[in-house]
């Protein structure tokens, strides 16, 4: 259920008991080249991206909120935010326990922070299924 995210290949069309369908391969790397390509390439996080992100690392909003110092209630409010951006320190928050929690910390996050608030425009890009590589799934982006 993210807006924008497309995907250039490694699906195919199937027939299901409930019709036609589409079968992707490698979801659970799809979902996290998704999570990665947000957290160190997006400006600023939307509510339903902060909960793709959450529920991919399997944090209730409980525990996202212990891990921020916020509430629960606080969490749900980001999140229900749908489209619109979240608060800074949200927007930060997420991205900082992303890290922790798949361990991937390049680049350093002061340099993360500098990158996402110098780029005025994020354009989505196709997701590109390569059977052969360490990580199936990446962005297809334009070099600039």
């Amino acid at each position: 259920g993210l807006p924008n995210v497309h995907l250039a290949n490694g699906y195919r069309e199937v027939q299901t008991p409930y019709g036609p369908g589409i079968a992707i391969e490698d979801v659970e790397g799809l979902h996290r080249a998704i999570a990665r390509d947000l957290v160190e390439c997006k400006p600023a996080l939307t509510g339903t991206e902060m909960r793709f992100i959450r529920k991919l690392l399997e944090l209730t909003q409980a525990r996202l909120g212990e891990f921020l110092g916020v509430q629960d209630q606080t969490v749900r409010n980001w999140e229900s935010m749908g489209d619109e951006a979240v608060p800074k320190h949200a927007d930060r928050g997420i991205r900082l326990v992303f890290r922790d929690v798949t361990r991937r910390a390049i680049p350093p996050f002061a340099e993360l922070i500098e990158q996402v608030a110098s780029r005025r425009q994020w354009r989505a890009a196709p997701y590109r299924y390569r059977p052969r590589a360490r990580e199936h799934w990446s962005p297809e982006r334009e070099a600039a």
